[in-house]
């Protein structure tokens, strides 16, 4: 029974890392990355199977500490959920593609990428596919650029000071 806790608490870890790196490794367009999404499933699962073990052992479990930490956990992977969606219908609708007289549309993916949409007569739009990108939208005849903010990035921030917010929880709540 010690071994596989010893395993799962290290999972547990491993689920924090790829939070936190996944936050990290795109910190300057921040969004939520699938990597996020399965740090944070593999962090509830492994927490709540580190919660019946420590059940069915002898000591005792405080359950109002595991509590808030089961409410964050779900708020995170809900966020990480939500942002991932986010970002995949975000990522679609700016695929590639003309429509309109003289449109010209490109799609470029990677670091420094830019991705160019064109919608209308004449419009140009532009999307950013990797990090360090820049991403702009213009629609209509002769359309001016503007600049497209990430639709996920306000969950990754919510889904990174989620997990903080659990470790801090985990460590100083006894």
């Amino acid at each position: 029974m010690e071994i596989l806790r010893e395993i799962l608490v290290a999972l547990h870890l491993i689920g924090m890392a790829i939070i936190v790196g996944g936050y990290f490794s795109l910190i300057r367009t921040p969004k939520v990355a699938p990597g996020m999404l399965h740090g944070s499933y593999l962090q509830l699962i492994t927490g709540l199977l580190l919660l019946a073990i420590a059940e069915l052992g002898d000591g005792e479990v405080n359950h109002m500490k595991m509590g808030i930490k089961l409410v964050i956990a779900i708020l995170v992977t809900i966020f990480a959920f939500l942002g991932n969606k986010k970002q995949k219908a975000f990522a679609a609708s700016t695929a590639g593609g003309a429509v309109g007289d003289g449109g010209v549309a490109a799609r470029a993916a990677g670091d420094g990428g830019v991705a160019a949409r064109a919608v209308g007569d004449g419009g140009v739009a532009a999307r950013a596919a990797g990090d360090g990108g820049v991403a702009a939208r213009a629609v209509g005849d002769g359309g001016v650029a503007t600049k497209v903010k990430s639709p996920s990035a306000t969950m990754a921030h919510l889904v990174f000071a989620g997990a903080i917010i659990n470790v801090l929880v985990a460590v100083f709540v006894h």
